[in-house]
């Protein structure tokens, strides 16, 4: 039997911006019992994807920053 989390834990992830959270919910199966509970999780999933790309993002830029930074300091 896989583990299942609630759409509420993965609600909070999204709002509290916690990759670590979504990965861990991401090896866990969802649990609901409506086709409308259902539709809010692939909802919930592609804001997920989109909080994770766009900290990728902001991550790219910020190392990208520190390596001028780094060859302007050297």
């Amino acid at each position: 039997m896989s583990v299942k989390f609630k759409l509420n834990e993965l609600k909070l992830a999204i709002i509290n911006e916690d990759i670590e959270k979504l990965e861990e919910l991401s090896k866990k199966s969802p649990d609901f019992s409506t086709v409308e509970e259902a539709e809010e999780f692939i909802s919930f999933i592609k804001l997920a994807k989109d909080l994770i790309k766009e900290k990728r993002e902001k991550l790219l830029k910020d190392m990208q920053q520190l390596k001028k930074i780094k060859n302007y300091t050297s």
